[in-house]
């Protein structure tokens, strides 16, 4: 009976860590994460390589390197989240999912800035039952990141 009651203890505490999801199994954690990483004192060009996908890692990383090279601005000539040069995100900022598929989705997040309502768009993707992970930033006026970085 002790042994029983024992193994029903343990199991009751480890019952918490079997069933919590990671953080990378929640789009929306993810989306937040990588909003907080690239946003005040973060770079948007240096994300936790974790958030993002590795197509739109690179695409960013190959924008930092020609912004290097080129001592200046490449392709990126605004602030995505702001769809413009100056301005700031007032809070808070909400975000809702998408589910398009069990591989795909979009988190999308609505926030005010110069009390206009803003709704950005974050495409979403996974390798099979992974981590998500952020393939694009679609701005406000629905021009994407990775076809802005994809110009020459």
């Amino acid at each position: 009976m002790r042994k029983t009651g024992m193994l029903m203890i343990a199991g009751l505490l480890l019952a918490p860590i079997v069933q919590a999801a990671p953080a990378c199994q929640e789009p929306v954690a993810v989306a937040r994460a990588f909003y907080e990483a690239t946003t005040g004192n973060g770079d948007l060009l240096e994300p936790p390589a974790a958030l993002v996908s590795p197509a739109f890692g690179k695409a960013l990383r190959d924008e930092r390197a020609c912004q290097q090279r080129e001592e200046g601005i490449c392709t990126i000539d605004s602030d995505p989240w702001l769809d413009a040069q100056d301005g700031d995100i007032e809070a808070p900022v909400r975000y809702s999912w998408k589910e398009a598929s069990a591989t795909a989705g979009q988190v999308e997040m609505r926030y005010s800035v110069w009390k206009k309502a803003y709704v950005t768009r974050l495409p979403m993707v996974r390798q099979g039952q992974g981590c998500w992970q952020v393939d694009d930033i679609l701005t406000n006026s629905g021009r994407s990141v990775r076809k802005i970085l994809a110009q020459p």
